[in-house]
Order: C-alpha cells, then sequence, then structure tokens
C-alpha cells in the first residue's frame, strides 16, 4: 500500500471535498503531487501529501520526506499519533526513544506517540513515505 500512496497519491487542494463535488468527481480527494509545497529544512525537504489541512475530512497525516546526506533533523515527538515510515530509497539510522536502527530501501518502521525520535543519514540520503493516524499531525521539538 504504501509503495502505491508513493507512486500515485501526490499533491493539494486546499479545498478538497469528500463529496463528489469537487472538480475530480471523486467520492475522496485528490492531490497533485507536483503541486504540494515543499517545506525545505536545512536537513533536507518535506511534502505533505494528504492531511486535516488539504482535506478537512482526512483520517490520516500522509507525507514525503527527504533527509539529505549527513543530516539529522531535530528529536521529536508526536503526542497525538504513532508514526508509520516506510523508506523509499536511500538509508538512515533513526533513533527511538535510546536505541538507534538502520532503515534501508523497503524497511517499515512503526514509532508509537510520545516517544522521542529523530533520523541521521550518512553518506546516503533516505527518502520515505511518512504516515500518521490523524489528520492532524501534531510535532513537538525535544531536548535530548
Amino acid at each position: 500500500m504504501f509503495i502505491f500512496l508513493a507512486g500515485l497519491v501526490y499533491g493539494a487542494e486546499s479545498d478538497a471535498k469528500d463529496s463528489g463535488e469537487g472538480e475530480t468527481g471523486l467520492p475522496g480527494a485528490l492531490t497533485v503531487f507536483g503541486e504540494v509545497e515543499v517545506l525545505d529544512y536545512d536537513w533536507g525537504w518535506i511534502r505533505w501529501l494528504m492531511s486535516g489541512k488539504l482535506d478537512p475530512n482526512a483520517e490520516m497525516t500522509l507525507g514525503m520526506v527527504y533527509i539529505k546526506p549527513n543530516q539529522t533533523n531535530p528529536a521529536h515527538i508526536h503526542p497525538n499519533s504513532a508514526e508509520y515510515l516506510h523508506v523509499l530509497e536511500g538509508s538512515c539510522e533513526h533513533m527511538v526513544g535510546k536505541k538507534w536502527v538502520t532503515l534501508k530501501k523497503g524497511d517499515t518502521l512503526r514509532i508509537p506517540k510520545d516517544v522521542p525520535h529523530k533520523a541521521r543519514t550518512g553518506k546516503q540520503a533516505c527518502k520515505a513515505i511518512i504516515t500518521y493516524d490523524t489528520g492532524d499531525r501534531q510535532f513537538v521539538e525535544v531536548k535530548e
């Protein structure tokens, strides 16, 4: 399922509807990858593909994250949701709680809500699908 989503469900409409009355006539919401805002950070970028902000009826948050080589994102928690991360390309190490785990292409990791975590890359970048079981993903940076 993650690979299908990574390849086909992309982008954003700010007024996506699931009534079937929108531009697409679908009973759900469609986003187009090339139209999704890219949120740039020093360590890489995130594109939110589906969320409550993009579609008020969304029951989950789905995104794509890219971490540049030799970078680390900040340690953080999600107080209202678990995170599911599926590596599409490259590899990274992910700290979950106080333990590091190595992830490579095809690996999937579940991070429970409220558990501090962060990712770091080596010589290879890492691209992954990230998903949360709420349309309103919350993010809180934490000190290590």
